[in-house]
């Protein structure tokens, strides 16, 4: 069978990166361009299976919808499955119904949006079915029943609509138990050379060693699709993908887009050791985790072995909230601090993540926030609007009490505002978090010694904060 997986392109307005926030996406920086990494784990799986896939990314190709529709009818696809995201949803549906209409393929669509809202998204005919959850098994189910000549009926994991017009929920598919049996991503159906992070030279590329998470953060979409049990990747399946991009596609520079990246430090070690055993000596890589999984021993060895920036969730100062919303990841704010310092000593970039906009948070709550990320000194901070996305504890909590409007969930902007503060009070805590953070003596010391790099990032800052006002 012919299959097409498409990345459709972004809004005109702004950048979505649909990896982001468990599959949701986010609006981001036009600089930060990630690969469409989930369908290539897809493609992989069925191109083992003896199906004939292609890639089409739209960002990556610098297409517009209707460029993207030219190729994916020059393919002629049997079955063709696009991404989504909350806010490219309307723009993602459109493309579907016109790839439905032009090509008679077999039609569906996958990402956590469609997953925790499918019936709506029937509406108007657009798309033949949603995979919801991890989609490489369902996919190919689908696609196998598609070349029998069957309907959907039965294919767990799948929502479609009969002719009857009514939708139906198949049951859920189990998580994949054992992740090393999926063959690695289909890298080679990608442009390798598109895809970058800002501040770094060269391509980037991004690897997921592991899924799910059992802190379940209330605002967290990532245990949505992925659960709340740790799955991880052996470390000899995840060096067996480092040398593929390494050595195959001449990649040096790598994301890890695991939730919490160090959870079992006995393999991040075996990684790094793997790394530098192999001779990935120029290496690069970067990670997203939890400070309390972290030491300074561990961070040693990451930085030996190429790491040069690592994300923690910090989310907020007030212990209040981090019980209650962050999976108290951050009981120990003397600990946090020695982690922070030790990345340093190391030569490990932090980027501290927080949000401000929590349902019972007041002003001097987030002020805590604020206060803590001057006292952890990361090299970064990103303040982000907390986002009530659907299916998420927090989207439970709060449903009966608001409208949500899921085109405006960008992740930066404040959709409303909570019983203390409006959404314009809750942005300008976080345009007060970021004046505090590069105002301060120190910080402005340290940027300075990379004048270009600092210009840089007040490009971005002023270019996100002209993109808040716009939405």
């Amino acid at each position: 069978m012919k299959v097409v997986l498409v990345n459709p392109p972004s809004p005109p307005e702004f950048r979505v990166s649909r990896g982001l926030m468990g599959g949701f996406g986010m609006a981001v920086n036009p600089e930060l361009l990630y690969p469409p990494i989930e369908l290539a784990h897809v493609a992989g799986l069925l191109e083992s299976r003896g199906h004939e896939v292609a890639i089409i990314d739209g960002d990556a190709l610098g297409v517009d919808a209707a460029g993207a529709l030219t190729r994916i009818q020059a393919l002629a696809p049997d079955v063709c499955v696009l991404d989504s995201s909350s806010t490219s949803l309307d723009q993602d549906l459109e493309l579907a119904g016109r790839v439905r209409e032009a090509t008679g393929a077999l039609t569906g669509m996958l990402g956590s949006q469609v997953t925790y809202t499918p019936d709506e998204i029937f509406e108007g005919g657009r798309i033949d079915f949603v995979v919801r959850g991890e989609p490489e098994f369902t996919v190919l189910d689908v696609v196998d029943r598609r070349g029998g000549g069957g309907d959907l009926a039965g294919i767990e994991g799948v929502t479609w609509k009969g002719a009857d017009g009514q939708v139906v929920h198949e049951p859920e598919r189990e998580k994949i138990a054992d992740l090393d049996a999926l063959p690695l991503p289909a890298r080679h159906l990608l442009d390798n050379g598109a895809y970058r992070f800002p501040g770094i030279d060269g391509p980037i590329t991004t690897v997921k060693s592991s899924r799910g998470c059992p802190l379940n953060c209330s605002f967290c979409g990532y245990t949505l699709a992925q659960g709340l049990r740790f799955r991880f990747r052996s470390p000899e399946h995840v060096l067996a993908e480092l040398k593929d991009l390494y050595f195959v596609h001449g990649l040096r520079h790598v994301v890890f887009r695991d939730p919490i990246f160090t959870t079992r430090k006995d393999r991040v070690a075996a990684i790094c050791d793997g790394i530098l055993s192999l001779g990935m000596s120029d290496l690069a890589w970067q990670c997203e985790t939890a400070v309390k999984t972290l030491d300074a021993e561990l961070l040693g060895k990451m930085a030996a072995a190429g790491c040069t920036h690592v994300s923690l969730g910090v989310e907020s100062g007030n212990a209040e909230i981090q019980k209650k919303h962050c999976g108290n990841k951050l009981s120990d704010l003397d600990k946090a601090a020695e982690v922070f310092r030790a990345a340093r000593a190391v030569g490990i970039e932090t980027r501290a993540f927080c949000m401000i906009g929590f349902p019972e948070e007041t002003p001097a709550m987030a002020d805590e926030t604020i206060a803590l990320v001057d006292r952890l000194d990361p090299d970064q901070v990103q303040f982000c609007a907390v986002t009530a996305y659907p299916g998420t504890p927090l989207h439970t909590m709060l449903r009966d009490s608001r409208d949500f409007d899921y085109a405006a969930m960008t992740g930066f902007q404040a959709l409303e505002g909570n019983e203390h503060m409006t959404a314009e009070e809750i942005q300008d805590k976080i345009r007060e978090g970021y004046r505090r953070f590069y105002r301060r003596p120190k910080r402005m010391l340290r940027e300075l010694k990379d004048p270009k790099r600092f210009a840089a990032r007040i490009a971005r800052y002023a270019t996100l904060f002209k993109r808040r006002a716009a939405v």
